[in-house]
This record gives C-alpha cells, sequence and structure tokens, in this order.
C-alpha cells in the first residue's frame, strides 16, 4: 500500500502536469471550518431530521416557521465560521495560475472569503433570501430579521411573496445558467480535483464522469469513499486541510 506522503508526492505531481484545473468542493470541504456536514455516520445532519421534512421546498411552504428554526441554527454555524486551511490552498493554487475555478455544493460563501474568485455555487447561498413570487434578492438579514421580529412567513418588500434562503431546498432544480457555467468549465479542464464531496447527489455526480470523457484526470480527497475512487488517478482519504496545504506546497 502507497503510504500517505507518497501520495501527496503523486497528487502534486498530477497537478503540475495541469494547466486547467477545476475543483468540486462539497460538506467535508467545510467541516473542519465548524459547518456539520449532512450524511457522515453518526454525525450527518441527515440522520438527526429528515431532509423531506425539514429541508424540502414542500415542507419550508407548508410550514416555514419550523423550517427557519433550522434553518437559522444551521446559519449561525455558517455565519460563525472562518475559511480553513483548504480554503487557503485553493486560493493559493489558484494564485499560481493553476485552478480556473470552484464548483461547490456549499452554501457558506467560505471560498470566497478566502479570497478564491470564478466560485460557481452550485446549491445557491445562504448569504441572500429570494423572493419565492418575483425572484428579488434580499441579503439574509432580511429573512431573519423579519422571522425574529415574529414573522413566521418572512416576505418580500416588493410584492409580499414568500422569502426564502437562496439556497436549493430539496425538489428544487438546480438553476440553468448555473448548471451551464459549471458544464462549461468542467468541459474546458484537464484535472478536476473533488474536495469533501461523497459524488451521492445529482446532477454534480456527474461532473467526475463528464471530466474524464472530456479527457481530464482525476484526483479525489475524501474522508470516506465515493463512487468514483475507481475511476480517479489519485485517491486520499484524509482531512482536506491536512494534506491539500502540503500538496500545493510541493507544487509551488
Amino acid at each position: 500500500m502507497i503510504n500517505l506522503e507518497k501520495k501527496i508526492e503523486q497528487f502534486a505531481q498530477v497537478i503540475q502536469e495541469a494547466d486547467n484545473i477545476v475543483a468540486l468542493t462539497g460538506a467535508g470541504m467545510s467541516t473542519e471550518s465548524g459547518i456539520p456536514d449532512f450524511r457522515s455516520p453518526g454525525t450527518g445532519l441527515w440522520i438527526k431530521v429528515d431532509p423531506d421534512e425539514i429541508a424540502s421546498i414542500h415542507s419550508f411552504v407548508a410550514n416555514p416557521g419550523r423550517n427557519i428554526s433550522f434553518l437559522l441554527d444551521l446559519g449561525m454555524k455558517i455565519f460563525r465560521a472562518k475559511p480553513n486551511k483548504g480554503h487557503k490552498a485553493l486560493t493559493k493554487l489558484q494564485k499560481m495560475g493553476k485552478l480556473k475555478g470552484v464548483m461547490t455544493q456549499n452554501i457558506d460563501g467560505l471560498h470566497q472569503r478566502a479570497h478564491t474568485e470564478n466560485v460557481i455555487e452550485l446549491h445557491g447561498t445562504a448569504n441572500e433570501a429570494k423572493c419565492m413570487r418575483c425572484n428579488e434578492v434580499y441579503p439574509i438579514t432580511e429573512f431573519v430579521n423579519q422571522f425574529l421580529a415574529g414573522e413566521t412567513q418572512p416576505s418580500c418588500k416588493k410584492c409580499n411573496g414568500l422569502l426564502k434562503p437562496n439556497a436549493i431546498f430539496f425538489g428544487e432544480p438546480l438553476e440553468n445558467e448555473v448548471l451551464r457555467k459549471a458544464d462549461e468549465l468542467v468541459g474546458n479542464c484537464d484535472l478536476l480535483i473533488v474536495l469533501g464531496s461523497s459524488l451521492l447527489v445529482y446532477p454534480v455526480a456527474f461532473y467526475p464522469q463528464r471530466a474524464i470523457a472530456c479527457g481530464a484526470k482525476l484526483g479525489i480527497i475524501n474522508i470516506q469513499e465515493t463512487p468514483m475512487d475507481l475511476q480517479a488517478d489519485i485517491v486520499i482519504q484524509e482531512k482536506i486541510g491536512e494534506v491539500l496545504p502540503k500538496i500545493v506546497d510541493l507544487v509551488e
């Protein structure tokens, strides 16, 4: 079995040989910043609550107050979080001219706070609220302040429609323009690096397959196995913050 240091060296070599790198990041990218993920055995949020009852668009519309209480708790964890060593390593890789963009399943905005550019938020953002009637977008503080003032159904100032966090709930499709940008980014890359994603959520889970089909290499850093491990050029099952900075330092 190849030891960890050898795998780190091999991962760095794959990055050195690439010119157009794209990163795909999932919840495991942000767990080291204190934001819980959704599917880890024993700790995932969906073990504690039923996502169909607390995070689907249908349940939100039917009972906004119950959903908002859960969302506010998660939101407080997000707003207190800070970019970790993994986020900063990606920014460093981008400054080298290697990393062209990031596609993230996360809604926490930590990539942007780490000063990474060209970030595509596949599942939306926790930093905004959006009217379900007219699509007007507000800072999330508008949504939170209304709820804290006793409004169990925060509403749009423009049309009085129901506000929701501008993130993708279960039962909602991803935005077409977001998918177009992501598809273009993946189609042009020569290396896709998956960081902290289980690759179980579609359509995002298709991107590694698309990258390989377009001739790109695939590297994965995730604490657990993924369905794409056997097709990847290099896989490391460790914490991102512990290995990615070492990889990027070697590339530099």
